[in-house]
């Protein structure tokens, strides 16, 4: 009895034997990937949240990663810029070498928002030392972002722990003429944010006075995985005639979700006159007929004194776009192909990104780069839609239809070839550089 139970022990080790090496060698992987994704309390709509990518290889690492991000409607995704941390590891007695990467993410609207599986490819050498290149899928992320309490939907909100906003005007808004114009720069900065995801600020038209606004311009700064966004507004006031007129108070809503408060920073009102133009005046009461023989010709003084600097402002125009002219058109080209690349990608930020470089290259909106005003001249109601959708699904809290990049793409082409043809309609989305 005693052998017999020897020999059926013997026989049960010797049939699993073989399973329990093969499943040892199956563990041992060459590479693979996975994905931590750290919450930290409560997730708010606006605030950043990390998700890690950690590459692993029994061998050693060759060129860089690639990443696949998905574009996700609510949510900002972003590729951390700073250097993958790297480091060894050992995974059930096996020893690893890894690569950590951050995808940054930005959820702009309260919700369930899923993140789905995108592909890492990465190199590494194998056994033979040969590089071999690999593709990993991720698994899918699914996050609660909540909503902040009491915010006033209608109004733009910032979330971050140290938020700033600077109110500058050049000049000062006081006693003005027909013709001024005054410069508002707003400069707004924030602790991880960047400045892509700050809000836009809108500025409501106000009766007989001109108000143009610059594409906003975006700086970041970015140490050790930590955001200092920036954003700055610019938006010019032209006096098209007299009266008194008031620039209503406007607020942003900061949410500081460390300590859960919200604030309202206040953007003042701004009051100012506009006086009659003397200059003005006189060249409108001057008699239509013809000087007398040997008259002073004061009606062509004034009229020169008055125009010069509008004259010289299109004269510097007219060069710049000499030298833009004498640049091979292949640039435009260029770029215009990779605004067309970004829209079949269906990343709105990379889109937008796209646009707007191509946008202030070509100069189809005049010197401002304006995308607003590249939709206004070319009287394109299509595209008027298509760029709202695009900036829909990037700032707006609650998504409506889905934006299309390859009918952005098309409304776009029919507005560069019509535009390209109507040079001298271009001009009068530029007249606001005059008043720097």
């Amino acid at each position: 009895m005693t052998v017999y139970r020897r020999t059926l022990i013997s026989a049960i080790f010797l049939f699993f034997l073989p399973v329990s090496v093969s499943l040892s060698f199956a563990e041992t992987r060459p590479a693979f990937i996975k994905t931590e994704f750290k919450k930290n309390g409560k997730i708010w709509q606006g605030q950043r949240q990390t998700l890690y990518v950690k590459l692993y290889t029994t061998t050693s690492f060759s060129g860089s990663t690639r990443f696949e991000l998905p574009g996700v409607s609510g949510m900002l995704i972003m590729e951390g810029e700073d250097r993958p941390l790297l480091g060894t590891e050992k995974i059930d007695g096996v020893s690893y070498i890894f690569k950590q990467h951050e995808i940054t993410l930005f959820p702009q609207r309260a919700g369930i928002l899923i993140l789905p599986p995108f592909e890492v490819e990465f190199g590494f050498r194998g056994a033979d030392n040969k590089v071999a290149e690999q593709l990993f899928m991720t698994s899918e992320l699914q996050v609660t972002v909540e909503k902040i309490p009491d915010i006033d939907p209608g109004r733009p909100v910032v979330t971050s722990t140290n938020f700033h906003v600077d109110d500058h005007w050049e000049p000062a808004p006081g006693k003005a003429k027909v013709g001024d114009a005054f410069t508002r720069r707003i400069t707004m900065t924030a602790e991880d944010l960047p400045g892509m995801a700050f809000p836009p600020l809108h500025f409501a038209e106000i009766d007989r006075l001109g108000l143009y606004s610059k594409q906003p311009r975006v700086e970041d700064q970015m140490q050790r995985g930590e955001f200092t966004g920036k954003r700055v507004e610019t938006i010019t006031y032209v006096c098209e005639q007299t009266g008194t007129f008031t620039i209503p108070a406007t607020g942003i809503q900061w949410w500081n979700p460390k300590t859960e408060t919200l604030q309202n920073v206040i953007l003042e009102a701004m009051t100012f006159t506009v006086a009659a133009n003397p200059l003005l005046e006189k060249e409108g009461h001057v008699e239509t007929s013809q000087a007398t023989p040997g008259g002073f010709p004061w009606k062509w003084l004034a009229l020169f004194f008055f125009s010069a600097p509008v004259v010289t402002a299109l004269f510097l125009q007219h060069r710049k776009k000499q030298r833009h002219s004498s640049q091979p058109m292949d640039e435009e080209n260029k770029l215009f192909e990779q605004f067309h690349k970004a829209a079949g990608s269906h990343d709105a930020e990379a889109t937008i990104q796209a646009l707007l470089h191509w946008l202030d290259y070509s100069g189809l909106s005049g010197s401002t780069g304006s995308l607003a005003c590249f939709s206004m001249l070319a009287a394109d109601p299509q595209l008027d839609k298509e760029t709202g959708l695009l900036e829909t699904a990037l700032y707006a809290e609650k998504q409506g239809e889905q934006w299309s990049g390859e009918l952005l793409y098309t409304a776009v082409q029919r507005a560069r070839k019509k535009l390209k043809h109507q040079n001298s309609t271009i001009e009068k989305c530029s007249l606001p550089a005059l008043n720097p």
